[in-house]
């Protein structure tokens, strides 16, 4: 096949323009790579309720900022995908000058920190304008049209399709994706989709255990409400709670929608159990009660316990709301009884000194 030529005429003060020809493989609008679901994964996305208005209230927001933490070393560690690394720097400091940069530093962080949007999955575009059956099989190649105006979103700009048989209809998904890169290119963001996402790939880094760099990966791909950014964060959120991987995750900008799907999939309980082994009773609370933020009518909401009384308001939670009881409330025994010995041991060091 001949390389892909590209005929393009300007419709004055619209910014239309058309092209034939793409046959080349970064624009052939056939080969839109397809993403299979990873076997053995139950996908839940967010179609029957739309989750933005609960994700972006005030209160939400405020608990996932907390829970996700801003540990500094962790987020400004060496990255996977990093080629080259800027070698350190040391100078003397004094005690303004450093307390000076690491409030740049927190600035920073929390920057990168700022998480994705948790939105309910776009609708499929089928919306057909015309079909002029005195234009079929004219070309064996389909016209794109796109408004290329300078100002106008990605999100709202015109892209129109003739089909080889006459049909005039609205650009799919996939293909605006497709031009809207070609058009207005953005950093990390391929016009073919990544073979990451395959399903063989994909659970092959999974197995890897590279969650946050499939994660960052198709947050610089996809657009958030896309089924493929939906369904790899599925897949990516499903294998960290099979695992109990949770942890992989914290202070990263992922943590707060992994646990927003898990409590609004009310599936909290093993990320809970793993929060409470490793003594983070505050941030297991903040789950608890992220929980009851997202299901206002579960059974644990109308205790009344305040979800500062830590311990008290997750045996609440377990005894009304846990799916896994058992575990939850042996890990929280645990817990308390490794609390109750480091007090006694304290107060015997205590009583030994004279104090």
């Amino acid at each position: 096949m001949a390389a892909a030529a590209m005929r393009s005429f300007s419709v004055v003060g619209s910014g239309i323009h058309r092209f034939l020809g793409l046959t080349g493989r970064c624009l052939d609008l056939e080969c839109i790579t397809s993403i299979r679901r990873c076997s053995n994964t139950s996908y839940t996305t967010y179609n029957d309720r739309d989750p933005a208005p609960l994700f972006f209230e005030d209160e939400v927001q405020v608990v996932l900022q907390r829970v996700t933490g801003m540990d500094i070393d962790r987020i400004f560690r060496r990255r996977q995908q990093e080629k080259k690394s800027t070698p350190p720097k040391y100078q003397f400091l004094t005690n303004e000058e450093v307390d000076e940069y690491m409030s740049e530093a927190r600035v920073k962080a929390e920057s990168l920190l700022q998480m994705p949007p948790v939105l309910k999955e776009r609708q499929p575009i089928n919306n057909i304008l015309e079909t002029n059956t005195s234009l079929q099989a004219h070309h064996t190649d389909k016209y794109v049209f796109a408004d290329i105006t300078f100002g106008v979103s990605d999100r709202n700009r015109t892209i129109l399709v003739r089909e080889t048989d006459g049909t005039l209809r609205s650009a799919w998904w996939e293909e605006r994706d497709r031009i809207n890169q070609t058009y207005n290119p953005r950093p990390g963001r391929n016009v073919v989709m990544p073979k990451l996402f395959n399903d063989e790939n994909l659970k092959s880094a999974l197995a890897r255990q590279e969650y946050e760099f499939v994660l960052d990966r198709v947050c610089a791909q996809c657009e958030p409400d896309s089924s493929v950014y939906q369904r790899v964060c599925v897949c990516v959120y499903d294998a960290l709670d099979t695992h109990h991987h949770h942890n992989t995750l914290y202070s990263t900008r992922h943590y707060g929608p992994m646990c927003f799907y898990l409590a609004w999939n009310k599936r909290i309980d093993s990320l809970l159990v793993s929060l409470i082994q490793e003594e983070k009773i505050n941030t297991a609370s903040d789950i608890v009660y992220l929980y009851q933020l997202i299901h206002k009518d579960c059974k644990s909401a109308k205790l009344n316990i305040e979800h500062t009384q830590h311990v008290e308001f997750i045996k609440g939670y377990i005894e009304e709301d846990c799916l896994q009881r058992a575990q939850v409330q042996l890990a929280l025994q645990c817990y308390q009884d490794l609390q109750h010995q480091r007090q006694q041991h304290q107060h015997n060091v205590t009583n030994a000194h004279g104090l």
